[in-house]
C-alpha cells in the first residue's frame, strides 16, 4: 500500500536552462494550430484543489458468476468492508509510523483554507476579475531563493509599461565599507497624487514581512502591513505571484551561493505566531556574534545535513506551514508531514493568479501579460549555460540522482507546475484573438536593447543583509 498526491483532474548569476526531459512550450506552435480540439479540451478543464488520495492495492475477490447473481449484495458488502478496513489501516499506519504524534491534522484539513481577498487564476478566467492597479488591487510577489526572482523582481519595477511608472532610486547600505552596496528601492504608487502601493515586493516595499518571506509569512503579514502603512480599511484584493525553477539546478545554485558565504540568517521564519529562526538547527557553527557561515562547504557535506533549508525549499516556501506544526518536525510522522506539505504547495500554486518558470522565460512573460493585461517594455531572454549548469556537468549520475531524491517533493511540485503551466498557456492561447501578433513580438530577434548582462551583479552580502 502507498500514498500518492495527485490533482483531482490530471491536469543573480546562477540562472540556467536544464534540457533534460524538458520541452520548451513555445518551441512548436504548429502542432497546436493543427489540432485546435486538443486546446479546447484543455481550455474547458477546470483546475481543482489538490487532494490526498490513497491506493489500497486490493483487487476484487474472485467469485463465480452464479454466486454473484444470487448474492450480489453480499459481495458488495464484502468489498465495502475490505475497502474500509484497508483505508482505516493505512491511515492508522500513517498516523503512527513509529513516531510520537503530538498534533495530527485530520482529513478535512485537506480542504486548504484560501486567504481572504485572494484572487485566484480561476477567478480571473471565470469571473473576469481584471487587475486594477489604479484601484485597490495589490500584486504580491513570493520570491523563492535562486529561481531568477531577482531579475523578475526588477522587471516588475522597471519594465512594465504603466501610466505612472515606479520611481526607482538608490541609497548606500552596509556596515562594512568593503560591502557597501547601492541598494535599489522603487516607489510603485497608483495613478494620481496618492501614495498607495499596487506592488508588494522586495524592490518596492522591501522585506517588510521578513527576509524572503514564504507563503505562511506573507498571508499573515501583507494585509496588516498595508493597513498600517496606508491607513483606512480599504477592501484590497491580492494577486499572488511567484517563480519556480528546475529543482536540481536551483539546489546547485543555492549550494554555490552558500559556498560563497550566504546564509539568509536574518530570515524570521514566522509561523504560528512566533519566530522560528533560533529554533531551526544550523548546518554550520556560529559564534556568539552570529557571524559564522558555511563558506567553502563541499557538496557532500551540503547534501548530508538534514536541517539544510535548501532541501525542498520550493515546496516549503509555497505550503501552509501551520498545517504541519511549522518547523516542529516531531509534531507528526515524516511521511504525513511531507504529504501535507506537498499537497498544500500544489494547491496554493494552483490558486495563485500567476506563476512563471525560470526555464520558460518567454511563456512566463506571455502568461503575465495576458493575466494582468499589462505589457513589459522588454522581452525576457532565455539564458543558457551558467555556473550551475557547468557544475552539473561535472557531477556523476549518482550524485544527480541523490540530489533529486533528497529534493523529491520539489521534483514532484515542478512536474506538477510544468503540466499546470502548459494547461494555462493552452487556454490563454485559445482565448487570445491576437495571439499570433503577441507570439511574434515575444519571439523577435531584437531585444529592445535588453540583455542579462544589463542586470547589475549583486554580492552575496547584499542578499544576506537586505
Amino acid at each position: 500500500m502507498s500514498s500518492v498526491l495527485v490533482p483531482d483532474d490530471e491536469l543573480s548569476d546562477d540562472l540556467d536552462h536544464d534540457d533534460e526531459g524538458h520541452t520548451p512550450l513555445l518551441q512548436d506552435h504548429a502542432s497546436f494550430r493543427s489540432d485546435p480540439a486538443s486546446l479546447l479540451h484543455l481550455s474547458h478543464s477546470r483546475p481543482r484543489a489538490t487532494r490526498l488520495l490513497f491506493e489500497s492495492g486490493l483487487d476484487r475477490p474472485p467469485s463465480s458468476s452464479s454466486k454473484v447473481m444470487k448474492s450480489r449484495w453480499r459481495g458488495c458488502l464484502l468489498i465495502t468492508t475490505i475497502a474500509l478496513v484497508t483505508i482505516t489501516g493505512l491511515v492508522m499506519f500513517l498516523l503512527t509510523d513509529q513516531e510520537e504524534v503530538r498534533s495530527v491534522p485530520t482529513l478535512p484539513q485537506l480542504d486548504f483554507i484560501q486567504p481572504e481577498n485572494m484572487i485566484t487564476f480561476r477567478d480571473i478566467l471565470e469571473d473576469n476579475f481584471q487587475f486594477d492597479y489604479s484601484g485597490n488591487d495589490v500584486m504580491v510577489f513570493l520570491h523563492i531563493q535562486k529561481t531568477g526572482g531577482t531579475t523578475f523582481g526588477k522587471h516588475l519595477v522597471k519594465d512594465i509599461d504603466l501610466g505612472r511608472p515606479c520611481d526607482c532610486h538608490r541609497g548606500r547600505w552596509g556596515n562594512n565599507k568593503q560591502f557597501y552596496t547601492k541598494k535599489m528601492r522603487c516607489d510603485c504608487f497608483r495613478p494620481g497624487k496618492n501614495q498607495k502601493h499596487w506592488l508588494f515586493s522586495r524592490y518596492s516595499t522591501g522585506w517588510k514581512c521578513g527576509l524572503h518571506p514564504d507563503w505562511t509569512e506573507l498571508v499573515a503579514c501583507v494585509d496588516d502591513y498595508l493597513k498600517g502603512l496606508e491607513g483606512g480599511e480599504a477592501a484590497r484584493r491580492y494577486f499572488y505571484i511567484t517563480f519556480l525553477r528546475e529543482p536540481v539546478a536551483r539546489y546547485l545554485s543555492e549550494y554555490r551561493h552558500v559556498k560563497r558565504g550566504a546564509t539568509w540568517k536574518t530570515a524570521e521564519h514566522k509561523c504560528g505566531g512566533r519566530s522560528w529562526s533560533k529554533a531551526i538547527p544550523k548546518c554550520y557553527e556560529d559564534d556568539d556574534y552570529e557571524d559564522g557561515d558555511w563558506s567553502d562547504v563541499e557538496l557532500d557535506e551540503f547534501m548530508a545535513c538534514p536541517d539544510n533549508l535548501a532541501i525542498n525549499r520550493q515546496v516549503r516556501m509555497l505550503a501552509d506551514l501551520d498545517l504541519v506544526g511549522c518547523y516542529n518536525k516531531s509534531s507528526m510522522p515524516s511521511l504525513q508531514r511531507d504529504a501535507l506539505l506537498l499537497a498544500s504547495a500544489k494547491t496554493n500554486l494552483e490558486r495563485m493568479a500567476y506563476f512563471g518558470l525560470t526555464e520558460e522565460q518567454r511563456i512566463s512573460q506571455f502568461m503575465f501579460e495576458e493575466t494582468f493585461n499589462l505589457q513589459f517594455k522588454v522581452i525576457f531572454e532565455n539564458y543558457n549555460g551558467t555556473h550551475s549548469s557547468r557544475t552539473r556537468e561535472k557531477l556523476s549520475e549518482g550524485v544527480i540522482k541523490r540530489i533529486k531524491r533528497i529534493n523529491s517533493l520539489d521534483v514532484e511540485l515542478y512536474e506538477f507546475s510544468l503540466k499546470l503551466l502548459k494547461e494555462r498557456f493552452a487556454r490563454m492561447k485559445v482565448e487570445d484573438h491576437n495571439y499570433d501578433q503577441h507570439e511574434k513580438h515575444l519571439n523577435k530577434d531584437e531585444k529592445d536593447g535588453f540583455s542579462w548582462g544589463d542586470i547589475e551583479k549583486e554580492t552575496w552580502d547584499y542578499e544576506q543583509k537586505t
